[in-house]
């Protein structure tokens, strides 16, 4: 026997003891209800809260992955064009040079650059600007969808 073996066994056999001559009795088999119409329905809607809020994460993480605020520094995101589920091309400034770059699974290549301003306008989603408030941004994403 080990060592905790030999311990506890003494302590068993005092527990059994006091309680038989207590006159304590081992309970039978215990019945268990069948169960209910109420109990299988609160579970369901329980599980139908909890997938519904992890569809409901996921989908706004989704939608604002593209969400992010501009780190201060040399690089700055200007805009950026969503060309399919996972291919984009962005414009960034580095210092006074404008770089469009082609972003895919595959890799990042740079499609064009020029010195100078910018272009103004245009079709591509305009990315946030360092001291843009989220509450902002979450209003004009808001109001550019209803439109």
């Amino acid at each position: 026997m080990t060592h905790a073996l030999r311990v506890i066994s003494p302590a068993m056999l005092a527990a059994a003891t006091l309680l038989a001559s207590a006159g304590v009795r081992a309970a039978g088999p215990v019945q268990v209800a069948p169960l209910s119409a109420g109990s299988v329905f609160s579970v369901l809607f329980g599980l139908a809260i909890v997938v519904g809020l992890l569809l409901g994460t996921a989908w706004l993480l989704r939608r604002f992955q593209n969400v992010q605020q501009a780190a201060p520094g040399v690089i700055r995101p200007m805009a950026q064009l969503q060309l399919g589920l996972k291919e984009r091309v962005v414009l960034i400034r580095v210092g006074d040079e404008n770089i469009l770059l082609g972003c895919t699974p595959q890799g990042i290549r740079p499609l064009h650059s020029w010195q100078g301003p910018a272009p103004q306008g245009g079709e591509g989603a305009p990315l946030a600007t360092p001291g843009a408030p989220f509450a902002d941004l979450i209003k004009r994403l808001l109001a550019e969808r209803k439109s």
